[in-house]
């Protein structure tokens, strides 16, 4: 009877539970249960498109749908829980500057990120001009950019925080005599006009400035058909608006538009990129040397059943453990009873290991495009690398990457003209200094080609002199495009174009400067080899 009792109790019990379940689940399914959120804002933001072609109706039966499942929450859910189970970490979004400055410690981190910045600021830019620019005017701009504005080492350190941070800022400062207060939330115009620079007032100041103080004021995020669509057009520092003509925003690894507000307005850090590979490869290092440390596995074999049945057997078994790593090395030597206790090794085998680790180190560089032999200063192991063919690769990114700073370089260099003549010439530019010499010799050596060609054509009067004067002066890397288009009455004669007249001398040598002026040890192109100009 007593057990009938028992089983009875434990049926109805075990229906409460059910019926508590049941109860739950109907609770929890229940759209009246739900917390209050406003469902008119979560539809515009996850409703189907108006592009799609649907009716109201079916429009609203999907959004329902949608919602009913709690579609966003599943799919964010699932990327963020699939990318920790695969070990990335930062997971797929912003991690925060707080993150990213403890990031920039890392040493590989460091080094990689230092190396491309290094690279794209180290035989900086060469000022241009036109046909018309003296080149007076072009030598002064050259000297001042460095010496006194020093814009190298501010776009380098920019270029740093570019990639740690995922961006970084360059204010332009001025400072007005009449007034020192000037209004940063108006914009700064640069021309002749400008109130706030010119050669009378006090020249400006470039300050490279962190994210980390600034967050986007106001943006275009609802007409994506303007072209301030997703840019800040006014920035806060620390509180403080700054219109974004003066606050010049530098970024890479442009984000999708949906996230854009999340990196704020800037770039995905290639630091927070790299993080997740140099974790691995730091694993992979740290279990190397475990490795190392754990060459030989020394194996006690003993009857552990009596030795945990019998007293003092574990306090005992500890004893031997402890003289076993007392003197555990290749001098010692142990004695132990046969008949009972058997001592064995087992070496392990570590063939393999460094393939693997150099392997996870090399995916660093691959995945900050940097040779293994620049990055590590060693070969690469497993890319069948050629070296040349690597660095050359390389030296193009480096060029692609300095592209994105072009539009910052040649606004600071707009700034610095007004301060020193009152107007801007619009023919200066500049062009980023070749990162290989041995590329600048390359040049002249084609360039040199092209020209016997074109005298070969001369020659046989298949073009004028004007026709070849003018095929070299536009020629790109012949760096003779200071050369006037019409030709000098008196300064050449027939059949040369480079020989004659105190001009024509003064020409090669200019031409001289401009092909090898930058170029260490390279052989003078213009002599044949008995001496003669060629």
């Amino acid at each position: 009877m007593t057990e009938k009792k028992i089983a009875a109790a434990d049926a109805t019990m075990t229906q409460r539970r059910i019926n508590n379940l049941q109860t739950l689940l109907t609770s929890m399914r229940s759209r009246d249960n739900r917390p209050a959120f406003d469902s008119e804002a979560a539809r515009r933001a996850f409703c189907l498109p108006e592009t799609v072609g649907t009716n109201a109706e079916t429009r609203a039966a999907l959004d329902g749908k949608f919602f009913d499942s709690l579609g966003i929450d599943s799919y964010v859910g699932s990327l963020t829980q699939h990318a920790t189970d695969m070990g990335q970490f930062p997971v797929t979004t912003f991690v925060g500057y707080g993150a990213l400055q403890q990031i920039a410690q890392n040493g590989m981190i460091r080094n990689c990120i230092k190396t491309v910045a290094d690279d794209c600021t180290h035989e900086w830019i060469k000022i241009t001009g036109g046909a018309d620019t003296p080149v007076e005017k072009i030598e002064q701009l050259q000297d001042i950019q460095d010496r006194k504005f020093h814009l190298q080492k501010i776009f380098n350190d920019a270029i740093c925080k570019v990639g740690f941070m995922g961006g970084a800022f360059i204010h332009i400062r001025t400072q007005p005599k009449g007034d020192p207060n000037v209004d940063l939330t108006k914009p700064l115009r640069l021309n002749s006009a400008s109130a706030e620079i010119g050669v009378d007032e006090n020249p400006p100041s470039f300050i490279v400035v962190d994210p980390v103080n600034v967050s986007p004021c106001f943006y275009n995020s609802i007409d994506p058909l303007r072209d301030d669509y997703m840019r800040p057009t006014s920035w806060f520092v620390l509180g403080r608006q700054v219109h974004e003509s003066r606050l010049m925003a530098l970024y890479s690894n442009e984000p999708p538009t949906l996230l854009k507000a999340a990196y704020n307005f800037l770039g995905i850090p290639q630091a927070q990129i790299l993080w997740d590979y140099v974790n691995h490869w730091n694993e992979c290092r740290v279990a190397a040397q475990g490795l190392i440390k754990k060459l030989s596995l020394l194996i006690y074999y003993t009857d552990m059943q009596s030795r945990m049945g019998s007293f003092g057997g574990v306090q005992e078994l500890d004893a031997i453990m402890q003289v076993l790593q007392h003197y555990r090395d290749n001098n010692s030597i142990f004695v132990a009873d046969k008949t009972e206790d058997q001592v064995d090794n087992v070496q392990t085998t570590v063939s393999g290991v460094q393939d693997i680790v150099r392997q996870s180190q090399e995916m660093i560089a691959a995945i900050n495009r940097t040779p293994a032999v620049k990055l590590f200063g060693i070969s690469p192991s497993g890319f069948n690398a050629t070296g040349e063919s690597d660095i050359r690769n390389y030296y193009d990114h480096i060029r692609s990457q300095q592209e994105l700073y072009r539009p910052a370089i040649q606004r600071c260099l707009d700034a610095i003209q007004l301060s020193m003549w009152g107007e801007i010439d619009p023919a200066i530019t500049f062009d980023f200094c070749e990162l290989n010499l041995d590329n600048e010799s390359s040049k002249a050596m084609n360039f040199s080609a092209r020209v016997n060609a074109l005298a070969a054509l001369k020659d046989r009067n298949a073009i004028s002199a004007e026709e070849l004067r003018q095929a070299v002066r536009l020629d790109k890397d012949s760096g003779l495009d200071f050369l006037s288009k019409e030709m000098p009455e008196d300064a050449y004669e027939e059949g040369d174009l480079l020989t004659g007249g105190e001009e024509s001398s003064d020409l090669l040598e200019r031409y001289k400067q401009s092909i090898f002026g930058g170029a260490q040890g390279v052989k003078d192109e213009t002599q044949t080899e008995d001496g003669k100009s060629d």
